[in-house]
């Protein structure tokens, strides 16, 4: 979510040589991998699970900023800048990482032309779909918001079966909600919405999304009314 992989973007003998990098390192589920405010020594490079960029804010609560999966480069912005860490990032699963020291990382990019070009692509697209989440925050209704959240999160990171679109990430009804920019009270009612409208099924402790086509349409509006309910 939020923006094209770093593996996406480089080519193969490229993308090769970075997996080749640093040493492999595992995380259980629901650890703090990279702590706000630390200074930063190494990257990591998500091989398998998810990890959620969250910020301590000043108001006392976190803010989930958004998921990062394989083939993502955690930390950068921190070893590149030289800068403390912006952020915390904590496992939603179980996570696979090679961990790459900044110094061996800025070397490889040193020597590597085509690594820093597809480091800068990955943060570009980043900082647009940043800009874009901050956009819609002035302009689309807190609904529409809850829907396009819930389809990213599917198409990207969702488990398809039977009976729908899974999303049984490890991520509570909280963390989807600040990744939209509304109240946990909000989220609840566009679910419930979402839910009457045959678009999705609420599990314990997880969402199955019925019709993702259905789901895409309502976070663009195009369901007659999907944000004129009482209360939202």
């Amino acid at each position: 979510m939020a923006g094209r992989q770093l593996l996406e973007c480089l080519c193969p003998r490229t993308r090769e040589a970075l997996l080749g990098l640093g040493t492999v390192i595992t995380f259980g589920a629901r650890q703090n991998v990279l702590r706000q405010g630390e200074e930063g020594h190494h990257v990591l490079l998500t091989l398998s699970g998810l990890l959620k960029v969250v910020a301590d804010t000043e108001f006392g609560r976190p803010v989930l900023l958004s998921l990062r999966g394989r083939g993502d480069l955690v930390g950068e912005m921190s070893a590149l800048e030289g800068v403390p860490r912006s952020a915390n990032v904590i496992t939603c699963t179980p996570v696979r990482a090679r961990l790459i020291r900044n110094a061996q990382l800025r070397e490889f990019l040193d020597r590597t032309p085509d690594a820093w070009s597809g480091v800068a692509s990955s943060l570009s697209a980043h900082l647009h779909w940043a800009n874009m989440r901050r956009a819609e925050f002035v302009t689309c209704p807190a609904p529409m918001r809850v829907g396009r959240v819930l389809a990213e999160i599917v198409q990207q990171y969702g488990e398809r079966t039977p009976s729908g679109w899974d999303l049984d990430v490890s991520l509570t009804q909280a963390d989807i909600a600040s990744l939209a920019g509304v109240a946990l009270a909000t989220f609840e009612k566009a679910l419930r919405v979402m839910q009457r409208m045959g678009l999705l099924r609420r599990c314990y402790r997880r969402i199955v999304v019925v019709d993702l086509i259905g789901l895409c349409r309502f976070g663009e509006g195009g369901w007659p009314k999907p944000v004129s309910v009482r209360g939202l």
